[in-house]
């Protein structure tokens, strides 16, 4: 029974009985009330003496806030080990940390890795060692043949070149606090770095490899065969013609070659923006969103050195154009990536290391026009 309801009920009847005092009322009837008012006041004075023992011992029950995310049973888990005098491990966001912590690394803002890398042609040779290229330098022309005389020879000019195994590795290291922290993905972050670190190697070695054992034959390198000395443009600055001079200085005799892409260095996509006529208006049309030069598609690679630099040497390669099909990278193996924590395990640190084989070289005669500075 709810006791303060009845003694609110009592004292209602108590006014009412009191309201009945004054008016006509039989001696028996008066006997009656006086016997009710007794019961009541008695009834009443149980009930305060029940509520005030209910008072001092009751103990009010802790009411613990459910928190998005948090597991009920674990915490009842919790509760009854800490009865137990058992050790537990309590999350830290539980108790110390008060503002939120963000789950993911802030990314870093800019481009690493050249475009460059992506758009030339990967070929998948898992498995193998070299891989060998023939290509052609020409067709031959047909004769004029007088009656039984001997036909005309059109044979083709061929030209053969072999792509080597080259090893490209990457090696980093983290702290074991790191990786332990649940929240934010540093492995994840570990291996992209070891991503882009491979490809920026590559990216480096497509323009620059040496063409020697353990490297690339890159597009500025002498050993490439496909390419010739003979055919490199020299420019001494970048003018209101120097495009028009690229564009006309590519390919054969017969066409004017689309598809090609000029690689070069940030340096000299600025020279072409910033160049104007005598009455200030731009030469050239330069749009950033889908990276051409009055619809010349461009790359930007900082191997390249810069024309528009002048600490660059005389001689030294600045620029490539040409369609970038004609640079092919073999894929020999994929990308192995090892963990291991014996290295430094005193230390507790982490250590990653990856490789892969891969190699590279130009496929296509002619396939570069490549810019010297004058």
């Amino acid at each position: 029974m709810n006791l303060e309801k009845r003694k609110h009920e009592i004292k209602t009847r108590l006014t009412e009985i009191k309201g009945l005092i004054g008016t006509e009322l039989t001696l028996e009837v008066l006997g009656q009330l006086e016997a009710e008012v007794t019961e009541l006041q008695d009834e009443s004075e149980t009930i305060d003496r029940k509520l005030a023992i209910a008072a001092k011992t009751e103990i009010k029950p802790l009411i613990i806030e459910k928190k998005s995310g948090v597991d009920q049973e674990a915490l009842e888990k919790r509760g009854k080990s800490l009865k137990e005098s058992r050790v537990i491990q309590v999350s830290s966001e539980d108790i110390l940390l008060s503002e939120h912590v963000d789950n993911a690394l802030a990314p870093y803002p800019f481009t690493q890795v050249s475009t460059l890398v992506d758009k030339v042609k990967v070929v998948n040779l898992t498995g193998g060692e070299t891989y060998k290229k023939s290509f052609v330098k020409g067709s031959g022309i047909a004769s004029l043949t007088e009656e039984g005389a001997s036909y005309g020879e059109t044979e083709p000019e061929f030209g053969y070149l072999t792509i080597s195994k080259v090893k490209i590795t990457a090696y980093t290291e983290i702290t074991e606090e790191l990786e332990k922290l649940p929240s934010i993905p540093y492995q994840a972050e570990v291996l992209k770095n070891i991503n882009i670190s491979l490809k920026k190697k590559i990216s480096e070695q497509i323009l620059k490899g040496v063409g020697i054992a353990n490297a690339f034959t890159g597009i500025f390198s002498d050993k490439a065969v496909a390419l010739s000395e003979h055919d490199d443009l020299e420019i001494e600055s970048i003018t209101d013609s120097t495009l028009d001079d690229i564009i006309f200085a590519y390919g054969g005799d017969e066409e004017i070659e689309g598809g090609a892409s000029l690689i070069l260095s940030k340096a000299d996509l600025k020279a072409f923006a910033t160049l104007r006529t005598e009455e200030g208006r731009k030469v050239h049309t330069v749009d950033y969103i889908h990276q051409t030069i009055d619809g010349i598609p461009y790359i930007i690679n900082s191997h390249c050195k810069a024309i528009s630099d002048s600490h660059t040497a005389v001689g030294d390669y600045t620029m490539a154009y040409g369609a970038l099909h004609n640079y092919e990278v073999p894929i020999f193996s994929p990308v192995e990536i090892g963990k291991s924590t014996d290295y430094k395990f005193k230390d507790g640190i982490i250590c990653y290391k990856a490789s892969v084989f891969t190699g590279g070289n130009v496929v296509g005669y002619k396939g570069f026009l490549r810019i010297k500075k004058k």
